[in-house]
């Protein structure tokens, strides 16, 4: 009779172990973009075909893995970055279901000795590539960093530069007339960027949406159920412009790795109003696997009574 309430006990417990495992894969499937490079210690950011920072990792042991849902938001670009080096992009596709994208960056340190005085491009746009003209040619190249600016290290007794040019798909190409830095001294540049697809008529107001979150995703969802409009949170919040005039949103999204997503109720606001609504992320709960390997514990500890008797 101890035998059977024994192995009874062993059986309801391994039915809440397989009804836990079950649990914890929870939405769709994933795979993997392998960002490798030979500097360590760089910071590799994974960019959304949006231009919203999805994540950003440490290149370490030469790699950075990131981990993207394959029915999520596409990605298409890593940026990465490093002291001492030039800022890089590479092109990325999407894995299949638990393939792995690998996507190799090389970084090109800056020169040491000589000379030198700085150039620092300042961008509204993550990732453009920048182009330092001297006499016609290309003198120096790079990526715009996460945060829109690169800078250079510029000889000052060498080939004179006269201009930049900065280009992005989706971006009206611009070019800007640049002085060559003293030494020493750092010579900015602010280019505001223009879509090539700029929003035709209507009035705005902005939608400010705050969340405790740095770095969260922020989806403004229009009545028909679609993504309207898209930001990210900085330094608390998202300011995201909105034409009155077209379809109202409804909802804002506000996702981040670790977090449960979070949705808000939010109204349109009239020309030059703007409206703040507040999304706080919880983190994500622990997984129930760990009650699943207490469970398995149970299990081992029964059998062994079981077979003592």
């Amino acid at each position: 009779m101890k035998k059977t309430s024994y192995l009874f006990i062993a059986l309801i417990v391994l039915f809440l172990f397989a009804g836990a495992a079950s649990a914890q894969t929870i939405g769709g499937d994933k795979g993997v973009v392998q960002v490798t490079c030979d500097v360590n210690g760089a910071s590799a950011s994974l960019i959304s075909i949006n231009g919203d920072v999805v994540e950003t990792k440490t290149i370490t042991n030469g790699m950075a893995e990131f981990y993207v849902y394959t029915t999520g938001t596409p990605v298409n670009q890593v940026i990465v970055s490093a002291d001492g080096y030039y800022t890089a992009s590479a092109s990325v596709s999407v894995p299949a279901a638990g393939e792995t994208t690998v996507v190799p960056v090389t970084l090109e340190a800056k020169p040491v000795g000589g000379d030198r005085g700085f150039l620092q491009v300042n961008t509204n746009v993550i990732g453009a590539k920048v182009d330092v003209m001297s006499s016609g040619s290309v003198g120096y190249s790079g990526y715009t960093d996460v945060d829109g600016k690169i800078q250079f290290a510029v000889y000052t007794t060498g080939t004179p530069i006269n201009s930049v040019v900065v280009s992005a798909p989706g971006w009206v190409t611009q070019t800007v007339s640049v002085t060559v830095p003293d030494k020493g001294q750092t010579e900015i540049v602010n280019i505001e960027m223009v879509s090539t697809n700029p929003i035709i008529g209507g009035d705005q107001g902005v939608i400010s949406v705050t969340s405790n979150v740095e770095g969260a995703k922020v989806e403004l969802i229009s009545i028909s159920g679609s993504v309207g409009y898209t930001g990210m949170i900085s330094n608390g919040k998202a300011d995201i412009a909105v034409v009155t005039t077209g379809t109202p949103v409804n909802q804002a999204r506000v996702s981040a790795t670790g977090y449960q997503t979070a949705t808000v109720g939010v109204i349109m606001p009239s020309k030059g109003e703007t409206l703040t609504f507040n999304a706080p992320l919880n983190a994500t709960p622990a997984s129930p696997m760990g009650f699943a390997i207490l469970g398995l514990l149970g299990v081992i500890g029964v059998v062994a009574l079981v077979r003592r008797d």
